[in-house]
């Protein structure tokens, strides 16, 4: 029963990292000054295929999920499944609720503030959403693998990455602005800043769970011994 509750709480913790990950991108989008290089590149391949920015984000998931099932497949959990299925819809969800904040007549300085806030939504979720160890979104896991293989910092390997998504987004037809130059810069360092406090959020969450599996396993080693 402990390990199912246990399994619970992460679970939810899982979802609200990745719906805070997504409320950033629809963030993004609305303000039409330009999204993340990584939405980008979506929306660039969303046009090529005539397809909707969801979908478009689900197959370029399903790829990058074949691509680490190759490589690295112990880093596949199911929460890695549960991105590559489920985070198209729920940016699309997340697009309708902002709708109806009116983000796109505000001026430019408001609207490169939500930028800033929609990269520290994305650090913030990404944290919390890693720190449940359920696994994270096959986009997310390559960074991490590239870091362990080369020893190079995060924020260096995040920002690199997002300049050829944003390379690439670009040159399939994908709306590049002063907001995705922003968020270039900033998602890496936002997340590197921001991965030891999700660590320290969930384990307050989980932490009496796992204190509460240690006792029962002492439980039992004392009844066996009787």
């Amino acid at each position: 029963m402990t390990k199912k509750i246990n399994l619970i709480k992460r679970l939810i913790i899982f979802f609200v990292g990745m719906s805070i990950i997504q409320i950033g991108v629809a963030l993004f989008l609305k303000t039409n000054i330009g999204s993340d290089p990584f939405t980008l590149f979506t929306q660039g391949l969303a046009f090529l295929l005539n397809k909707t920015p969801g979908s478009a984000n689900m197959i370029i998931l399903f790829v990058l999920f074949c691509i680490i099932l190759i490589v690295e497949r112990h880093r596949i959990k199911i929460g890695t499944i549960i991105c590559v299925v489920g985070v198209g819809p729920i940016i699309d969800l997340g697009v309708k609720a902002v709708s109806f904040f009116p983000i796109a007549s505000l001026n430019i300085g408001i609207k490169i503030l939500l930028v800033v806030m929609g990269c520290a939504l994305i650090a913030i979720g990404l944290s919390i959403l890693k720190a449940s160890n359920l696994g994270v979104a096959p986009n997310d896991i390559i960074p991490f693998i590239i870091k362990d293989k080369t020893n190079l910092e995060y924020r260096w390997i995040r920002m690199a990455l997002d300049a050829s998504f944003l390379i690439m987004g670009f040159a399939l037809g994908g709306v590049l602005g002063i907001g995705t130059i922003i968020s270039a810069l900033l998602i890496g360092p936002f997340i590197q800043f921001s991965l030891p406090y999700g660590e320290k959020f969930v384990n307050v969450i989980v932490k009496n769970q796992t204190e509460d599996e240690i006792e029962n396993e002492n439980e039992e080693s004392v009844s066996l011994r009787a």
